[in-house]
């Protein structure tokens, strides 16, 4: 027998608590190939690095637009503002992190595994900073709703 589907409400809470884990292997992997171009593709070959480089940046799109898409904040908003402003944060995240981390690239040009482990780290932060600043965004935005609520 197979089980019942789970119920709306709980796939919801459950993809809302793992939708995080989307975005950040593609995005860690985004980031490694900014910092080294040449990584991949030692391991991969020259003829799949950019398909592979391409579904990296399109997978931490997908996966940070999944996420704005998702929040509190934006629940409201009709289906189209929803997804130009997911689109849009996603896309100014992402080509932030591009310039954050081609800054750390021409910093430490010649140490590539140092450029590696800072530009790594700064990519975790860069993620943590932003899931705290949805977050932050989300619980005001449930603040301000509750504040304006009509009391009986």
């Amino acid at each position: 027998m197979s089980e019942p589907p789970l119920p709306s409400v709980r796939r919801q809470l459950l993809f809302a608590k793992y939708r995080p884990f989307i975005a950040t292997p593609f995005f860690l992997g985004f980031s490694t190939n900014v910092l080294s171009p040449t990584l991949f593709s030692r391991y991969l070959g020259s003829q799949i690095d950019q398909t592979f480089s391409n579904t990296l940046l399109f997978g931490s799109h997908i996966g940070i637009t999944t996420y704005l898409y998702t929040s509190k904040h934006l629940r409201n908003a009709d289906t189209f503002e929803r997804v130009l402003y997911s689109v849009y944060g996603s896309a100014i995240f992402n080509f932030g992190t591009v310039l954050v981390m081609s800054i750390v690239r021409s910093i430490f040009p010649d140490n590539e595994l140092l450029r590696l482990g800072i530009g790594l780290s700064t990519g975790i932060a860069l993620l943590y900073i932003g899931k705290r600043y949805i977050n932050y965004i989300d619980h005001v935005f449930d603040t301000v709703r509750y504040r304006s609520m009509p009391r009986s």
